[in-house]
């Protein structure tokens, strides 16, 4: 009877916690909007590539001829949303025009061999045992699907250049090649994904040169495109209110060194998951800076080390003004005010105007700092300062420390 009532208790204990959880104030308005899989109503800074595609996959939709089209580009670029919205309006196009054309997006990464990926694509169409076929049988079932239902596929391939290092590349040999080989031509068309096109080195040199023709290459963001996507993933996935201009800019700041979204939105979500541990209704500076530590913290304690007395001060200066500012940047002569104070609590004399931006540099060239144009309203060399990898709470306990272990 006695475990009987603890374990009813504890149920209870369990609801009430839910509970609790439910009712508690968040950020968030909708955080799947954020998720790497979400594919937004409108591609931002995507519009010339999307065009491409549509010029290219044309002859789909008109002739009914199958397209082989590359597309590349580094991590967070944007490729694989491409392709998925491409593949949503090309089936919706199709559909107008009385042609039944289905998209399928395969992430070679995780469907990693040859029957994995032959497998899903049958699976879409025909009700087959997970065994008992090979990769061929597959390819030949759904293509003799096609043929019978008159039907057309887009097959996108996702991460094609880690699956062929992997495997070799028999298989989009195959896939190129399966109209010809089994009287459906034109069937299946073909967008790979990969993040760069000497993987094609390794391909035979006929489908080689079915891809080098259609290439499209995906530079990667600036930090003032990043803002613009992230402003658009900010109105869907935040209450109104939540995020601040210059905690969108500092994300963005973050992000643009490799110019990759994917990289901002997951900072937008864990700043958020942050703030709501709070209790918070806004997500601040410091919880982004949070979000970039629980990543992949980039401070090295060796570099603060090498740092000079007064490199050292500078930047505790920085540090503890943007902890008490709660902003994500600070001015150069906010910086040097806070200096001065911190150099008498250190009993130091400050250096000059000239030594000063001496120091900030340094720390810019380590990566602890950013330095950017202070932007309209600000006269002379004056600049504004981020520390954008770290929390600035753990930077001044840091910088604290090593200044007390120099007495």
């Amino acid at each position: 009877m006695l475990e009987h009532g603890k374990s009813v208790l504890r149920g209870r204990m369990f609801k009430e916690i839910l509970e609790e959880e439910m009712a508690r104030r968040s950020v968030f308005k909708d955080p799947s909007k954020l998720l790497p899989d979400y594919v937004p109503k409108t591609l931002i800074h995507r519009d010339e590539e999307f065009r491409q595609l549509a010029r290219i996959f044309r002859p789909a939709l008109e002739s009914r001829v199958g397209q082989k089209v590359l597309i590349t580009g580094s991590v967070g670029v944007g490729k694989t949303v491409l392709a998925m919205k491409f593949g949503e309006e090309l089936k919706s196009a199709a559909k107008k025009r009385d042609m039944k054309l289905d998209y399928i997006h395969v992430n070679c990464r995780k469907q990693k061999s040859p029957h994995m990926v032959m497998q899903e694509l049958a699976n879409y169409y025909l009700k087959l045992p997970p065994r008992g076929f090979s990769p061929e049988e597959l390819l030949r079932e759904s293509t003799k699907w096609l043929e019978k239902h008159d039907a057309y596929l887009a097959l996108a391939l996702d991460e094609i250049d880690f699956f062929i290092q992997q495997n070799g590349p028999d298989l989009l040999y195959a896939l190129t090649r399966s109209g010809e080989e089994l009287g459906a031509l034109g069937r299946i068309s073909i967008i790979a994904i990969a993040r760069d096109k000497n993987f094609t080195r390794s391909l035979d040199a006929g489908t080689q040169s079915t891809f080098m023709h259609n290439v499209i290459h995906l530079d990667k963001y600036s930090a003032a495109q990043l803002v613009d996507i992230m402003n658009a993933r900010i109105k869907e996935a935040f209450k109104v209110g939540a995020m601040e201009e210059d905690t969108t800019a500092l994300v963005a700041d973050i992000a643009a060194r490799w110019g990759d979204a994917r990289l901002a939105l997951e900072l937008l979500w864990r700043a958020g998951m942050l703030a709501d541990d709070e209790g918070k209704n806004q997500v601040t500076p410091e919880h982004v800076r949070q979000a970039k530590a629980e990543i992949h913290s980039e401070v090295r304690k060796e570099a603060l080390n090498e740092l000079q007395l007064h490199e050292q001060l500078v930047l505790l200066a920085l540090a503890r003004r943007l902890k008490k500012s709660g902003q994500a940047y600070a001015m150069t002569s906010e910086v040097e005010t806070a200096y001065r104070v911190i150099c008498e609590e250190y009993d130091e004399r400050p250096r000059g105007h000239t030594q000063l931006w001496e120091y900030l540099g340094h720390a810019e060239e380590l990566g602890l700092v950013d330095l950017q144009s202070s932007g309209k309203g600000q006269r002379g060399q004056s600049r504004r300062i981020s520390v954008p990898d770290v929390p600035v709470k753990s930077l001044v306990e840091e910088l604290e420390r090593l200044l007390k272990a120099r007495k």
